[in-house]
């Protein structure tokens, strides 16, 4: 006799039912049609918990990790987004910043934490270039402890030098920067922060050659480029780009596949003669590896959601910011690609973390 955990009542009673009838006959038919009966059951029993913790997601606060100290891009970003879900879903989505070690200590707080969608990681540029920079140091793998559940928005980047400079245009800089390899220096908030790998990708896109002068930050770094300290800084628009609007910098051109809606009048790299350049700043909302589908589908539809309203629109606008939400398996791809990518130009740059 074969024992069969009977985890449905309905099925169970069906089965009894029918032994009990004096006509029935264990036949291979009716035993099929009984195997499907618990099949059915079965799957409905495992889908209820899916669709109840979907439903009922969030049921407390929900911590958003940024990796980076308050008041940059990237928090104000974080905090505009876990506003509107807050308002959204009847739950605070609160904002922790955890900086440090180019975003690896907010990154492995995350990596780290329960996989219940109570702690989320808002991630960027460095979190695909981590493994390429850091390697075995790190506590976590980047894609099998993270798992990415929506991009939120890109920016570009925009080419600046000084009011004083001679340079007045993409083209020209590049002529200078193969001419003269290394007599034009450039300016970062340091080593491997995103104006230095995004230098050092120009550099290996098109031949020219800039001496690298690292600050310590982005602040820094723009007042060193507004001082005539460094002649050019290529950055993300959301930190240059007021300094540009308010008649401090100069802009030469931006990244991305179309001119940027706050600085409408500067062309683009394409425009401006170099199509194969492709970098922007992008920023995403990410979970623990093995937090529950369900949850992370409705974290998605949620982002979409908040990224659609007018209002945080206009505030992402206001940086230079674009909404860019997709899905899970589209933002994931597109991690793996980067850090593919990142890992080769690093490789190729010979670039070491400090």
């Amino acid at each position: 006799m074969i024992n069969m955990p009977l985890r449905s009542p309905g099925a169970a009673q069906f089965l009894e039912t029918r032994m009990q009838q004096r006509s029935f006959k264990f036949t291979p038919r009716r035993w099929t049609r009984g195997l499907l009966a618990l099949g059915v059951a079965a799957l409905s029993a495992l889908a209820a918990p899916v669709a109840s913790a979907q439903a009922a997601y969030p049921a407390k606060p929900v911590t958003i990790v940024v990796g980076f100290a308050p008041g940059g891009p990237n928090d104000v970003m974080a905090r505009i987004l876990a506003a509107k879900l807050s308002a959204n879903l009847g739950q605070q989505f609160l904002v922790d910043n955890k900086p440090g070690a180019g975003g690896t200590i907010g990154t492995a707080a995350v990596a780290k934490a329960p996989a219940d969608g109570y702690t989320l990681l808002f991630n960027s540029a460095p979190f695909v270039t981590a493994p390429a920079l850091y390697g075995g140091k790190l506590t976590f793998d980047t894609l099998r402890d993270i798992t990415g559940v929506a991009k939120v928005a890109e920016s570009p980047l925009v080419l600046m030098t000084s009011l004083q400079s001679p340079h007045k245009s993409l083209g020209g800089v590049l002529a200078a920067g193969k001419a003269n390899p290394g007599k034009l220096n450039y300016g970062s908030g340091g080593i491997a922060s995103t104006p230095h790998l995004a230098t050092s990708l120009l550099e290996l896109t098109t031949g020219a050659k800039f001496q690298h002068i690292p600050y310590k930050g982005g602040g820094p770094a723009l007042t060193g480029l507004m001082g005539g300290e460094i002649d050019l800084l290529l950055d993300s628009i959301t930190s240059g780009g007021s300094f540009v609007t308010g008649g401090k910098l100069r802009a030469l051109a931006v990244t991305g596949s179309k001119r940027a809606s706050r600085l409408p009048e500067v062309p683009t790299f394409a425009e401006a003669g170099l199509p194969d350049y492709r970098m922007v700043h992008w920023v995403g909302l990410a979970a623990p590896g093995k937090t529950p589908p369900a949850v992370l589908d409705k974290l998605n539809q949620e982002v979409a959601k908040a990224m659609a309203a007018e209002d945080v629109q206009a505030r992402f606008a206001e940086l230079g910011a674009e909404p860019a939400v997709g899905s899970r398996g589209q933002f994931n791809d597109f991690l793996k690609n980067e850090v593919a990518n990142w890992t080769r130009v690093i490789k190729q740059a010979d670039i070491r973390p400090e």
